[in-house]
């Protein structure tokens, strides 16, 4: 009897093989989710910036929208010129001060002296600007507390340039805590411009 035997069977795996792969990815790309997130940005009747974020798919997705108003905008970039200010005062106070107390000394007690009364006018400067700003409405309070900061600056270097200029036996104790507290005030100052910039942000 006559047997129809396939000398090659294997031949037909290959084809299966790939057949199932087809259609196994078939299936599982079908299943993905088709989410996207999207990020829209238009401009309010009142000139302010609106940013939206979300999911373009999913109606229980979060969205987050930011608006800021003009005159917002403004006051917060005028605070921010004031920090960097402030920020480079602080470090050419702390360089004559640092050279002052080295030793052997690299700032001559003349020198350390130009650079505090340099520092003081430049802080009183910012100090007079920043009073002078009208904050937007609703921003009363934060200003306040940027006015503060920015006073501090001033009180703190005066109290190092008195402390430069004490008389014996002060040995520079009082030159020291001023510009510590000068370093403070500044941080105060960066951290009320912050809490501005938060304000804006949630408005």
């Amino acid at each position: 009897m006559t047997s129809n035997y396939d000398p090659k069977p294997g031949r037909w795996m290959l084809p299966l093989v790939v057949l199932a792969m087809v259609a196994f990815t078939y299936v599982f790309v079908r299943e993905l989710p088709t989410t996207a997130a999207t990020t829209t940005t238009v401009t309010s009747d009142n000139g302010g910036t609106t940013t939206t974020t979300g999911d373009s798919t999913d109606p229980t997705g979060s969205t987050t929208t930011s608006i800021i108003a003009p005159e917002a905008q403004a006051y917060v970039d005028a605070l921010s010129g004031f920090e960097v200010r402030l920020t480079d005062l602080r470090a050419q106070l702390g360089a004559a001060n640092t050279g002052f107390d080295s030793d052997p000394r690299t700032v001559s007690y003349d020198q350390a002296q130009a650079a505090f009364e340099e520092v003081l006018a430049a802080t009183t400067a910012v100090a007079d600007e920043v009073a002078a700003v009208a904050p937007p409405a609703g921003y009363e309070d934060a200003h306040a507390t940027v006015v503060e900061a920015a006073q501090q600056a001033v009180t703190a270097i005066t109290n190092a340039l008195d402390g430069l200029n004490a008389p014996p036996p002060d040995t520079g104790e009082g030159r020291r805590a001023g510009v510590a507290a000068y370093d403070d005030a500044v941080e105060a100052f960066g951290t009320a411009v912050e809490g501005v910039r938060g304000l804006a942000s949630q408005a």
